[in-house]
């Protein structure tokens, strides 16, 4: 276990339990040890050959937003502030930076002191990755709020498409063991999303902050959330995931295949084996980390970190000198542990067949064929969603333990009662829902009376459907409903032959039910299950018209819905006419203002630039003065100087007021076409982003609604 890691933590491992074996142990040796002399900003530290024929050098951001080089007096100066960089191989035989800001991204050539190219990017860059996506050709991808932008070596712009939320890291992974690399990108929503060239191909749903994504084996990725879990997914499947009390760095994959390199922000430095997260050596530097990467020293390959404070420590892996590790003595602790286990566990067994029917009864002996049910309970009155724990024989509850990821506050909750004489053998546990996830509910609950020395402990499991915020109203419930105003309708596909095994699976709903779903025709509605006032639902399916029609007024539910209905029932494409209207005409505004906001951009950056110009002329001149001692004209000068300043000042404050609409616009923007495509499946959905663009760039934006309502194949 983690030295840092909760007495809670626990590890998953899938099936497959293959991976590389070491007969000897490793160890992290420090090999150097130096400082950059400057303070470094969290995150921004690479390692890059920037000369032909050169070797792996630390390039960092400090927090005075310069960039550093090691061995190297000049620092480079931006004057956007720098988010993040990265390198590319563009130089022949050498590497070139690539530097994101809030508003570009640049890529610069150390070698030749010049500036390869420089792109606007409205809303900025947070994260970068280099390499091929799918068929396309080796680019750089740019990750920023609701978007990802690619670019070639000469800066030409070879990629874009939205994301639901802001793209905080990225990497290129093979996801589906295709042989063809996908693009993996995390976002604050909680989500992983997977692309397949500019297709959305998965999604997959964490418990909180999504902060690092690498590629650390064939057909493997690792990722880190914000509140200290690290894991792996293989071919789609999450292989393992372990908690701790730290944030997590950086996350890179090592020289030796199946093995990772974990840095963690406080300071500790793992090697782990990437197909079940064991740890294989582990050290640690004194102070807090900015970053880490792995550079090449010859024929070694070195774990460098990078601290906040501007210190630099490199580690080389070798073989531990003090010898094998003694399995054969591990085997015996672990098998000496079981043995104790069981021994204790028949000695239980052993007390009880020797007491006599006397003392059985002073001891509430709990019936062998007592059993614990767990049930979702719906209080419409309420609105709420409940999770019964019911207990057989009467036998009372004394304790409830439930264990959901992302559900709970730390992922568990206790239920014990206020009075232990207060026990009952029927309890109700209000479930708050707050994302459309499935869930898996662990649930230990301890039985036993109240005056028993003993507990028996029952397991349970019970699937927590993706939907269970909704619920199906009964006649006598149906004053609750109000008709939503947002609708989409699509064709009922052919594979769809029981469409109430969806909803079985999806919706909080008695089973004695779902038969309804595949009548001929019908409508259904659903009360929103939340404490506070949740929008209603209604279905309204014709199987004779082979029609499909949803009603519900937030469309980020109803894409979900949209996505989870193609999953299960595998559909590969699918269109649909969507009806938003309070949407088309927020999407409407934003369109009309877009325009008339960069065009004052322009012009406010062509001020300040005249302003900026002209207060170092005034300098240049008053400093002129100076040297030939004319005072009066210098103190002229610096009075002219004040003024152009305040001007200055005064104009780059209107311009960054400008731009931080544009790009909330342009967010809100990127946010509503990749709504609309995910009411979409497959290639229509695809289309919807690419026609939305095209129509953008073509100044033809009257059409944008027309596509978002209809889809692409309609114009």
């Amino acid at each position: 276990m983690d030295g840092d890691q909760t007495p809670e933590e626990q590890v998953e491992i899938g099936e497959s339990d293959q991976g590389p074996q070491f007969d000897d142990q490793v160890e992290l040796i420090d090999v150097f040890k130096y400082s950059l002399d400057q303070r470094i900003m969290d995150g921004c530290v690479i390692s890059a050959v920037l000369e032909p024929r050169g070797q792996d050098t630390i390039v960092a951001v400090s927090v005075t937003n310069k960039i550093v080089i090691k061995d190297t007096e000049t620092s480079l100066n931006i004057t956007e502030t720098i988010r993040c960089i990265a390198a590319a191989p563009f130089g022949d035989g050498y590497d070139c930076i690539l530097i994101g800001t809030d508003s570009s991204v640049i890529c610069y050539d150390v070698h030749n002191n010049l500036t390869v190219f420089r792109n606007d990017v409205p809303d900025g860059v947070n994260c970068f990755a280099y390499g091929k996506l799918g068929d396309n050709e080796d680019a750089i991808y740019c990750g920023g709020n609701c978007c990802i932008w690619g670019f070639d070596r000469t800066g030409a712009n070879t990629y874009w498409t939205v994301t639901g939320d802001q793209v905080t890291t990225m990497c290129l992974s093979d996801y589906d063991g295709d042989g063809e690399t996908e693009l993996v990108i995390g976002s604050p929503d909680f989500e992983i999303r997977v692309f397949k060239n500019d297709l959305m191909r998965a999604e997959l749903m964490e418990t909180d902050e999504i902060t690092c994504l690498s590629h650390v084996a064939s057909g493997c990725f690792a990722y880190s959330l914000n509140n200290g879990t690290i894991g792996t997914y293989v071919l789609k499947e999450r292989q393992w995931r372990i908690k701790s009390k730290s944030n997590v760095s950086k996350i890179f994959n090592f020289e030796e295949q199946g093995l990772m390199v974990v840095v963690w922000k406080q300071g500790k430095i793992d090697l782990r084996f990437s197909h079940n997260g064991e740890v294989l050596s582990r050290e640690s530097v004194s102070t807090p980390v900015a970053s880490a990467t792995l550079m090449r020293k010859g024929e070694d390959s070195i774990i460098t970190v990078v601290s906040l404070d501007g210190k630099v420590k490199g580690f080389k892996v070798q073989r531990a000198t003090h010898g094998a590790i003694d399995k054969t003595q591990q085997l015996i602790r672990e098998f000496g542990q079981k043995k104790h286990n069981l021994m204790m566990e028949l000695s239980n067994y052993e007390q009880e067949e020797q007491m006599t029917e006397a003392e059985k009864d002073r001891d509430f002996r709990i019936p062998a064929d007592t059993e614990v049910a767990v049930l979702f309970v719906v209080n419409c009155e309420a609105q709420l969603l409940s999770l019964r724990v019911e207990a057989s024989h009467d036998i009372p509850i004394r304790n409830v333990v439930i264990f959901a990821e992302g559900l709970f506050e730390g992922e568990s909750y206790i239920w014990i009662p206020p009075n232990e004489h207060q026990s009952r053998s029927t309890i109700d546990i209000p479930l708050i829902i707050d994302k459309d996830s499935t869930n898996d509910l662990h649930t230990k609950v301890f039985l036993g009376h109240v005056d028993s020395n003993k507990l028996m402990v029952m397991e349970n499991t019970r699937i927590l459907p993706r939907f269970c915020r909704f619920t199906l109203l009964k006649e006598e419930y149906q004053k609750y409903f109000y008709m939503p105003t947002c609708w989409i309708k699509f064709d009922i596909n052919p594979k769809v032959v029981k469409l109430s095994e969806w909803v079985l699976e999806s919706f909080t709903i008695d089973s004695s039910l779902v038969e309804m779903f595949d009548e001929a025709q019908g409508e259904f509605k659903f009360l929103g299950l939340r404490p506070k006032h949740e929008k209603s639902l209604m279905f309204r399916i014709s199987h004779t018209q082979k029609t499909f029609e949803i009603f519900h007024d937030s469309i980020e539910t109803l894409g979900a819905m949209v996505q989870s209905y193609a999953s299960f029932f595998q559909i590969q494409n699918m269109e649909c006419l969507a009806h938003f209207p309070d949407v088309f005409e927020e999407a409407e505004g934003i369109l009309e203002e877009i325009e008339p906001m960069t065009e004052v951009r322009d012009r406010l950056t062509t001020e300040l630039q005249e302003r900026q110009a002209a207060v170092k002329e005034i300098i240049i001149r008053a400093e002129d003065s100076i040297s030939i001692d004319n005072i009066p004209e210098a103190r002229k000068c610096y009075i002219r100087m004040k003024a152009n300043d305040a001007a200055a000042r005064q104009a780059a404050l209107l311009r960054w007021n400008n731009q931080e609409r544009c790009v909330k616009s342009l967010r809100r923007l990127n946010k509503i076409i990749e709504n609309f495509a995910r009411l979409r499946v497959g290639e229509p959905g695809r289309q919807i982003v690419v026609s939305c663009r095209s129509a953008i760039a073509d100044d033809n934006k009257q059409i944008v609604t027309k596509i978002l309502q209809y889809g692409a194949s309609s114009q």
